[in-house]
């Protein structure tokens, strides 16, 4: 591929020899476009007004509730509780063993 594009001289003068020009605009198509549209009509504004107030309070509950703890697996937060020594003091705890960790999940 060439590495200059906009150098390529044979191929720019090809496509201005055989471009082709989109045809010419219908003489008021866009008024007949538009008159084809079905009229609308106004939305009342106490209708608006009580719509926006009912998406508002919805949003404000969404945000408005805590945030609910993970579920923690009770077979994890064994495993935690116990290796907890062997992290801080560096002594080995024989519960804490992370193969019998996986060996009780996996039931």
């Amino acid at each position: 591929m060439n590495p200059h594009p906009e150098d390529d001289e044979d191929l720019t003068s090809f496509l201005r020899r055989y471009r082709s020009y989109p045809p010419a605009a219908s003489p008021g198509l866009e008024d007949r476009i538009i008159q084809s549209l079905p009229k609308r009509s106004p939305v009342p504004r106490p209708i608006v007004l009580f719509m926006a107030g009912i998406a508002a309070s919805f949003i404000g509950v969404i945000i408005a509730q805590p945030a609910r703890s993970p579920s923690v697996d009770p077979a994890l937060e064994a495993y935690l509780e116990s290796n907890w020594s062997t992290v801080v003091d560096g002594t080995s705890d024989t519960t804490g063993d992370y193969l019998a960790f996986i060996e009780s999940t996996a039931n």
